[in-house]
Formats: C-alpha cells, structure tokens, sequence
C-alpha cells in the first residue's frame, strides 16, 4: 500500500467502503424485513401467516400510501376553500365583462340610433385625454389569463372611443343649446293680455328705424286668422315638458332630442331672394301711422317670389283671412307654429305634412298690405318671438350667410 500512488489508494479506500456500507445494508434489510410469523389464536385454534421481506415491504408501503392520505384529508379545508375562492373570482371576472359588454352594446345602440336620426351624418371626432378604465376591486389584472386581458384591452379601447363620442356630444349639445337661447324659445314668457304688451326684442333704436317702413301688415291680435286658429288643435307637447323629461337623462339622449328640436325650430329662411324691409317690433302703422305692435318680419323679394317652409311641420290653415290676406300657418310642433301672409297664391292644403325646403305659397300683396312683400311670423305657444333671432340662431348653427336687412 506504501508504493501504490495516491489516486489508487484512494480507489481501494473507496471500494473497502462501498463494500462495508453494502453489508451493513444487508443486515439492516435481514433485521427489517427478516422472515416473520405471525399467530392467530381462534375457537382455540392457532393458525400462523408468514411473511417474508417482499411481504413486508408491500405492506410498509401500503401504510405509507394511507399514512399521505390521511395527512392529505387534514388540509382538505384549505384546498377546498382555495378551489372555492379561485370560481369566485372567475365567476366576478365573467359578470364583470358580461356588464361591461351590455353597456357597451347600449351605448353603439345609442350611437346607431343617433346617427341614424342625422340620416348618416358624421362628426369630426378630437380626441381627448382619457381616465384609467374602472378594473374590478376583487381581482388583479395580472391574475387574469391572455384571453381574459385582451378581452379587458378591447373594453377600455371602447370605452375610450366612446369618451370621444361623449367629447363631441358635449360640444354639439352646447352649440344646440346656444342657439335655442338665441331664439329665446328657453325663456318662459307670459302669456299678453294686449298687444300693447307683446314682448319685443328690439332696441329702441331699432324701432325709431322702423318707424319709416310702409309695407302693411294684420292688425290687431282677433283677426279671422286668430278666430280660425282657435278652432285648430295645434301640438301641446311644449319644448319646456320635453326638456324636463329629460333633465335626469345624459349624454346621446339628451343630444338626441336637441336634433330633433332643431329639425323642427323655423331655423331657415322662407325666401331665398329678399331683403328685410321691416322688422319685429313697435312701429308707426303704414296706414294709420299710429304706433303699433309688428309682430313679424317683412321679406321683400322678386314679384311672385317662391316661399318655402324653413323646417318640417303640418299645414294647419291655408286661405284668406282679412288682415294677413292669403295666408298659411304651419304647427312646427312642440308649440311652435309659423305664419305667413299677404301672399299671391296659397300651394298647399291645410293637413298636408310639409318638410324643410318645400315651397308653400307664392310672395304677393293681398290683405291689409302696401306692397308686394311676405309677412312672416314665429310663435311659440301663440306668442309672438321676432324671426330675426331664428336666423340668427340657425346661422350659428349652420354658417348660413348673414340676414340681409334694409333698415334693421
């Protein structure tokens, strides 16, 4: 052993090792797993099982496999309460996109339906700086799967568009509203109890100017006009009813009834050829040249100028009637109703349903008039508003060119 070099003498150290570990094995297996005999003493009777190592070794093994299963059972709550855990929060997960997917649904139908009622129109969309999209408190983003985070991705890129459509809602519905105030259809006036005290909205200046007019015009508020619009129903469904409906309800419905209002508001012009030769307001009367109230404004055009309805709305009387000679009225709805008189020829029926832009009657001279002009009126709720405050609100709206006024 001396003369062997080391990596030898290491060699046999490690073979007289394995061999002593190898017989204590041995005998440790033979005392473990020795032949055993076991006695069963019954009615008197012994009766002797043996079993040998491989015996032994099963059985041991066997008490293991029931020994892991009874240590298991003891953690069966926790496993149980974790399993149960783990469906609630998918559970949550699934109620919370299905909610999602239902508001979003709602509001593309609230879209459509929008746009639909614009006939297609479209608006220039600006983007805006949006929130941090609501997550369920319950569970983490992280803790969902790949298909559940593209799911919530596609959710917040929604909502973030719709944040853009709300955006230029927002602007449109405050536009409208600007141009509704301008009309002054959002102010509740009193109902008059004589002409005397008809609401003008003229300066003072503006009526010493009108002073020099001489185009005519109905006189008095009892005219057979007035007499014949008694008999008529017109729409009841006033503007303030309308709006206060929808004082709780935000967003597209709102602007959706601010488009409807705007269809039917008298925004236009009934004369595409004309100036302005009188104004609204108190004026020396062209005939009497005593002071009275002008409750419209006198379009002068070519003779026999084409007279059109400025929005869609029912013919409720079309003849002649004293005063306003050949004349129309047209029930706008929502209380509004425009007349127009002193007119050539009459081209509707009462009844017919007249849109935006259908010529009603031709410009003429007849009834209590001057001169060949169109006497045009806005009211609401059978008080008299002056015109020019349409146009200038329908201009607002749609960057129509300026009025064209003679003296006003």
């Amino acid at each position: 052993m001396k003369n062997l070099p080391l990596q030898k003498k290491l060699l046999v150290i490690g073979a007289r090792f394995a061999l002593l570990v190898a017989k204590m094995s041995g005998r440790l297996y033979r005392f473990c797993f020795a032949k055993r005999t076991i006695l069963f003493v019954t009615n008197q009777k012994i009766r002797s099982v043996t079993l040998g190592p491989v015996s032994q070794l099963c059985i041991l093994l066997f008490v293991a496999w029931v020994s892991d299963l009874f240590v298991q059972s003891l953690r069966y709550d926790q496993v149980v309460s974790a399993k149960a855990e783990e469906i609630l929060q998918l559970r949550e997960v699934s109620s919370y996109f299905k909610e999602e997917f239902e508001n979003v649904n709602e509001k593309l139908a609230k879209v459509n339906e929008y746009l639909f009622l614009l006939n297609g129109g479209s608006q220039n969309v600006k983007a805006v700086e949006s929130e941090n999209p609501k997550t369920p408190k319950s569970f983490k983003e992280e803790d969902l799967s790949r298909k559940d985070k593209h799911t919530l991705n596609e959710i917040r890129s929604a909502e973030h568009q719709f944040a853009m459509i709300d955006s230029v809602a927002r602007e449109r519905i405050a536009k409208i509203e600007k141009a509704i105030a301008i009309t002054g259809l959002n102010i509740k006036r009193p109902e008059p109890k004589s002409a005397a005290k008809e609401v003008s909205l003229n300066s003072k200046k503006e009526v010493l100017e009108k002073i020099t007019s001489r185009q005519g015009g109905a006189l008095g508020i009892t005219s057979p006009l007035d007499e014949a619009l008694r008999l008529v129903k017109l729409s009841d469904d006033v503007i303030e009813a309308r709006l206060e409906k929808v004082r709780f309800i935000s967003g597209l419905n709102h602007l959706m009834l601010l488009e409807k209002l705007v269809n039917v508001i008298p925004l236009a012009r009934p004369m595409k050829n004309y100036y302005i030769s009188s104004g609204f307001g108190r004026r020396a009367d062209p005939l009497t040249g005593r002071n009275a109230m002008h409750n419209g404004l006198d379009f002068v055009g070519v003779t026999h100028e084409k007279i059109i309805s400025p929005s869609q709305g029912k013919v409720v009387l079309a003849g002649r009637f004293s005063d306003y000679g050949n004349a129309v009225v047209i029930d706008h709805g929502y209380g509004i109703t425009t007349r127009y008189g002193h007119l050539f020829a009459v081209k509707v029926k009462e009844g017919q349903i007249v849109k935006k832009g259908d010529v009603i009657a031709l410009q003429g001279n007849s009834g209590r008039s001057t001169g060949p002009h169109l006497h045009y009126e806005v009211r609401y709720k059978n008080i008299p508003l002056n015109p020019k405050k349409f146009l200038e609100a329908g201009d607002s709206l749609n960057s129509d060119k300026s009025v064209k006024y003679a003296n006003s």
